[in-house]
C-alpha cells in the first residue's frame, strides 16, 4: 500500500506506547535477570561500597549454570515434526506433509530459533518468532524470524500465556533513515523530522546503543514498528513511525479454514495477576543475591582481623594493620600501655575472634545455595549423585521431573504452533509442481515431490503389465505417442491433505520406563532370548521417530533377504539357461565343424579326380607324340 503521513498512525503510536508503558516495570525486572544470567549481579553503587571497605564483590553465578543446563536439554530432546493423515486416503499425503514441513524447518534453521526463544522464555520471560515468506527466484521461500525479546510488544490487556487473547502484537525495528527514505520517497521529509523525535517510557525498545528517542540525528536512525492488529475479526498489519505510516494492509495468510491469522507466534514461560510476563530467573534472584553477598562476607571475615587496645600501645595504627594483613606480621607494643591496661584489668592490645561470624555465613551461605539448587533445574534433575546407585538416581531424576514439565509444556505447545503455521504457509503458498530434499539420513538423501504432474506414462509405469499391454493394443499406442504424455492428474497436492501435526516431545531423561524395559531385556535373556528384536525395539524407551527408523531399517532387511533370495532364485535359472545354451552351441559348433570337414574333404577329392584327368591327358598326349616321333623316323 503506498506510503503516506496520517493521522492514524498517531493511533498506532498511541497503542504501541500504551504497550511499552504498562510494560516498563516488568521489562526492568526481565533486563535485570538478564543482566544475572550475564554475570551482571551488583549494582555500581554496591560495588564500590564493597571495595571502600576493602571487601571483594563476589559473583557466584548458580543462575548461569541451571538455565544452561535447561538449554543444553532442549538443545538434546529436539524432535522432528510429524504429520498424521486424519483419513486412510491420506496416508500418503501426510508423509509428504511430513517431508515438506521437515524441510521449511531445517531451510529456516529452526533449531537454533526455538533454542533462542526457550532462553528468552526462561530468562526474560517470553520469546517469539514470525511465520512469514519471501520471494526468491520467482518462489515463495518460507522463513522462520526469531526476534529477541526486547524488541517485541504486546496488548498489555493480554491474559493468555500464549498471547491468544491479543488484540495486537508487534516488534520494533531500527534502521537507517537514509536507506527508508530511499525505500519510501514520498516520506523522505516526514522521516527527517522524525529522527529529533522524543517519547519513551523505558530503555528496552531504544537503539543500541541506548537513546530515549523515536530518531536519533547523530547516528541518522530511527525506530520503526511493525504493528499486527486485529479489526472485525481479521487480522491487519502496519509499519509506521512518529507520525508516518510507510506501509499497511490485511494479513495475507489464513489458516486451513480460509481464517485471517497472525505470522507473529509469541509464548511466555509465566504471567502475575498484572499481566507480566516472567521466566524461571525471577524467582531465583534473591537467593543468588543472597549467595553473593554471604560469600564476600565471609571471605572478608576470614580474611580480615579485628583488634583491641588501649590507646598509645601502639606507635602506628596503620603500621600494624599492615603487619597484620602479613602472614609472618610481628607487632610491638609499648611497654607503659601494660601499666594503663592493668589498672582497667585488661590487656593493652589483643586480636578479637570473628571464627564465629565466618562460620556462621558459611552455613547460611550454604543454607541458600541448597535454596537455589532445589528450583527449577535441580541437582537430582542433572543427575548429581553422591555414592548413589544408578537406580535412586533415576528415581530422583523421576519426581525432579515433575517440577519443569509445565513449563516444557509451553515450549512444546509453542513449537506445535510454529509447525502448524508452516503447514499453513505450505498449503496456501506452494501451489506450483515443487521438488524438496529430504536429509534426515545422510546416508540416503532423496526428494519428493508435491504438486506433482501426473502423466499416462507415470499411471501406466505403476499397473501390472497384462494391464498395460491390453491398454496399448486397445489404443493402439505406440512408442513416442504423444497421449502418453497427456496430464491425467497431480500427485501429492498440498491443498488437498488433510493432516494433523503431533509432536510426541519431553525432556531426554531417563525414567522409570528405562528400567522397566531393562527388567524386560534381562528376562528375555535369561529365557534364551525367545523375544523378536521388532517387540523389543517397540518396548525400548528410545523416542518414537529414532524407533521408526529402526523397525524401518528392519523391514528393508527383511524385504531386502527375501529380494536376495528371488534373485538367486532367478540367478540360477538363468545359468541353468546359459549352460543349455552353451551345450546347444558347442552341438551347433561340431556340427558346423564336421560340415567343414566334409566340405574339405569333398574338394579334395575332386581335386584329385581333375588331377588324374588331367595327368590321363598327358599321358595320353605323351603316347601320341611318341607314335608320331615313331612313323616320322622310320619314314612311313
Amino acid at each position: 500500500m503506498e506510503d503516506r503521513v496520517s493521522d492514524n498512525s498517531l493511533t498506532f503510536v498511541e497503542m504501541f506506547e500504551a504497550a511499552e508503558q504498562a510494560s516498563d516495570t516488568a521489562r526492568q525486572v526481565s533486563e535485570r535477570c538478564r543482566d544475572y544470567f550475564d554475570n551482571k549481579q551488583w549494582t555500581e553503587e554496591e560495588a564500590q561500597t564493597l571495595r571502600k571497605r576493602g571487601q571483594a564483590p563476589l559473583v557466584d553465578n548458580v543462575i548461569a549454570g541451571k538455565v544452561n543446563w535447561l538449554i543444553g536439554q532442549e538443545m538434546n530432546s529436539r524432535t522432528d515434526p510429524k504429520a498424521f493423515p486424519r483419513t486412510p486416503q491420506h496416508q500418503q499425503g501426510a508423509e509428504a506433509a511430513t517431508d515438506a514441513i521437515r524441510y521449511v524447518c531445517d531451510n529456516a534453521e529452526w533449531p537454533a530459533k526455538r533454542s533462542a526463544v526457550w532462553e528468552n522464555m526462561l530468562i526474560e520471560g517470553f520469546g517469539g518468532v514470525e511465520v512469514t515468506h519471501v520471494m526468491k527466484r520467482g518462489e515463495p521461500e518460507i522463513v522462520v524470524n526469531h526476534y529477541a525479546w526486547d524488541r517485541l510488544f504486546y496488548d498489555p490487556h493480554s491474559r493468555m500465556d500464549d498471547f491468544s487473547d491479543a488484540t495486537y502484537l508487534g516488534a520494533v525495528i531500527w534502521a537507517d533513515k537514509d536507506k527508508t527514505a530511499k525505500k519510501y520517497p514520498k516520506m523522505a521529509d516526514a522521516l527527517t523530522g522524525v529522527v529529533n523525535e522524543y517519547g519513551s517510557f523505558g530503555e528496552t525498545y531504544e537503539d543500541r546503543p541506548r537513546y530515549e528517542l523515536w530518531g536519533d540525528r547523530e547516528r541518522n536512525r530511527l525506530r520503526i514498528v511493525l504493528m499486527y492488529y486485529l479489526e472485525d475479526s481479521k487480522w491487519k498489519w502496519v509499519k509506521f513511525t512518529k507520525g508516518v505510516i510507510l506501509e499497511e494492509g490485511e494479513s495475507p495468510y489464513v489458516d486451513e479454514d480460509g481464517e485471517s491469522v497472525c505470522p507473529l507466534i509469541l509464548q511466555s514461560a509465566y504471567i502475575d495477576r498484572e499481566n507480566r510476563r516472567y521466566g524461571e530467573v525471577l524467582k531465583m534472584l534473591d537467593q543468588q543475591d543472597e549467595i553473593n553477598k554471604r560469600r564476600s562476607k565471609a571471605l572478608h571475615l576470614l580474611t580480615s582481623r579485628q583488634t583491641i587496645g588501649v590507646k598509645g600501645a601502639l606507635d602506628s595504627v596503620a603500621a600494624m594493620k599492615r603487619e597484620m594483613a602479613k602472614p609472618d606480621g610481628h607487632v610491638e607494643v609499648n611497654i607503659e600501655a601494660f601499666e594503663d591496661a592493668g589498672r582497667v584489668g585488661m590487656r593493652p592490645f589483643e586480636v578479637q575472634q570473628t571464627g564465629d561470624l565466618a562460620l556462621g555465613q558459611f552455613q547460611l551461605l550454604q543454607e541458600a545455595k541448597q535454596s537455589l539448587q532445589n528450583m527449577g533445574a535441580t541437582e537430582a534433575l542433572m543427575g548429581a549423585a553422591d555414592g548413589e546407585s544408578g537406580r535412586a538416581v533415576l528415581a530422583k531424576q523421576q519426581g525432579a521431573m515433575q517440577g519443569i514439565t509445565p513449563l516444557v509444556d509451553k515450549l512444546k505447545r509453542f513449537t506445535r504452533r510454529v509447525f502448524e503455521a508452516i503447514w499453513q504457509r505450505i498449503r496456501q503458498l506452494w501451489t506450483a509442481p515443487k521438488w524438496i530434499r529430504v536429509t534426515d539420513d545422510e546416508r540416503n538423501v532423496r526428494f519428493v515431490g508435491l504438486n506433482q504432474p501426473v502423466t499416462v506414462q507415470d499411471f501406466l509405469s505403476q499397473q501390472p503389465e497384462e494391464d498395460v499391454r491390453a491398454f496399448v493394443q486397445s489404443r493402439n499406442i505406440g512408442p513416442g505417442d504423444p497421449r502418453l504424455t497427456q496430464v491425467i492428474g497431480r500427485q501429492n497436492m498440498v491443498e488437498e491433505m488433510e493432516v494433523d501435526i503431533i509432536l510426541e516431545e519431553v525432556p531426554d531423561t531417563v525414567t522409570l520406563e528405562a528400567e522397566t524395559f531393562q527388567q524386560l531385556v534381562d528376562i528375555d535373556t535369561a529365557r534364551g532370548g525367545i523375544l523378536p528384536l521388532e517387540l523389543i525395539i517397540e518396548a525400548s524407551p528410545l523416542r518414537t521417530d529414532k524407533k521408526q527408523k529402526i523397525l524401518d531399517w528392519l523391514d528393508q532387511q527383511k524385504q531386502g533377504q527375501g529380494h536376495a533370495g528371488q534373485m538367486q532364485q532367478q540367478m540360477a535359472q538363468l545359468q541353468a539357461q546359459m549352460a543349455q545354451m552353451q551345450a546347444q552351441a558347442d552341438m551347433q559348433s561340431k556340427a558346423a565343424s564336421a560340415q567343414r570337414d566334409m566340405a574339405t574333404a569333398e574338394k579334395t577329392l575332386a581335386d584329385a579326380d581333375k588331377i588324374r584327368a588331367e595327368t590321363a591327358e598327358t599321358v595320353a598326349d605323351t603316347q601320341k607324340t611318341l607314335v608320331e616321333t615313331k612313323r616320322l623316323a622310320l619314314g612311313y
